[in-house]
């Protein structure tokens, strides 16, 4: 069920970008601008397919996402710390943090979710059918009181 939400979550940040990414195409005032927008389009991109990956619960996917994350949202949350420290920051320094570190907890929790159900696989063996396809013996043994008779008309 997490996994359900993280998917999701991944799915309304990426919607939540592509919004930011159409505002700004626009000329559109808005108080959080893409750091770079070829990046961020070809971001976008690489994200929409790390979803799709997560969502069939692949851990490449999962860690192509963090990895394309943190390489763009992990400079902006520096440069947005790095203002505030300086005593040069605006509200939007503050809304840029908050963003790039949600940006940056999404595909962390992917990565741990999908690492850690991938345990949880059963060992593959079904209790009903053990008995006769749980051996490597296919054949059947006889012993003296089988009856050999062959039966045929």
């Amino acid at each position: 069920m997490f996994g359900y939400f993280i998917t999701a979550l991944a799915g309304v940040f990426w919607f939540f970008r592509v919004l930011i990414m159409l505002l700004y195409s626009t000329d559109t005032a808005f108080p959080i601008v893409p750091m770079n927008v070829m990046f961020e389009v070809v971001l976008l991109f690489v994200t929409f397919v790390c979803i799709i990956l997560i969502a069939k619960r692949n851990m490449l996917g999962a860690i192509i996402y963090l990895i394309a994350q943190c390489a763009y949202f992990g400079v902006d949350a520096y440069k947005s710390i790095e203002a505030i420290m300086n005593g040069t920051s605006q509200t939007a320094n503050y809304i840029t943090l908050f963003i790039s570190l949600i940006a940056v907890i999404i595909p962390l929790l992917a990565v741990m979710n999908i690492g850690l159900s991938t345990g949880k696989k059963g060992s593959g063996k079904n209790k009903k059918t053990d008995w006769f396809y749980g051996t490597t013996d296919y054949e059947r043994n006889f012993d003296d009181r089988a009856d050999k008779n062959q039966y045929k008309f």
